[in-house]
């Protein structure tokens, strides 16, 4: 029979036996679509991981400033700078932390605003975090 081999398995066009010798150009451009689906779904998802795991240092470093500034507090009666209540930024890695220190006015107490600020995915926006004596935590702004 014409296109049949002795086994009478059918054969490709090209005479491809048993053992094929590599990959026709259908074959792999259908593996390269495929991968190309999966690359365009997976990289946004990974992209977006890194950045929500990123942004756990500033809350962290916030809410560390906010321990000392409250120990500071108890001891002082007042709050102090980074460097009085011992704090120290040599461990973060994306976001850089500043402490402001409001006086009192009207017959509010004195404050302070501590704020983390970082860029987590090399962009030009930034990701902003604040939090204030009472411990609230705000996200400012979202890179």
């Amino acid at each position: 029979m014409v296109g049949y081999g002795e086994d009478s398995s059918p054969k490709s066009i090209k005479g491809r036996g048993k053992h094929p010798n590599g990959f026709t150009l259908l074959e792999l451009m259908v593996v390269g679509a495929i991968l190309g689906i999966l690359v365009g779904i997976a990289v946004p998802i990974y992209i977006s991981y890194l950045k929500r795991a990123r942004q756990v240092e500033a809350p962290v470093a916030l809410n560390e400033v906010k321990r000392l500034e409250t120990m500071y507090f108890a001891f002082s009666g007042g709050y102090g700078t980074l460097n009085e209540i011992g704090y120290h930024s040599s461990d973060l890695r994306y976001y850089t932390v500043t402490l402001e220190r409001i006086p009192p006015s009207n017959g509010d107490p004195p404050g302070y605003k501590a704020t983390a600020t970082g860029n987590i995915d090399s962009d030009s926006d930034e990701d902003v975090w604040t939090i204030v004596p009472d411990g609230t935590l705000e996200h400012v702004q979202v890179d």
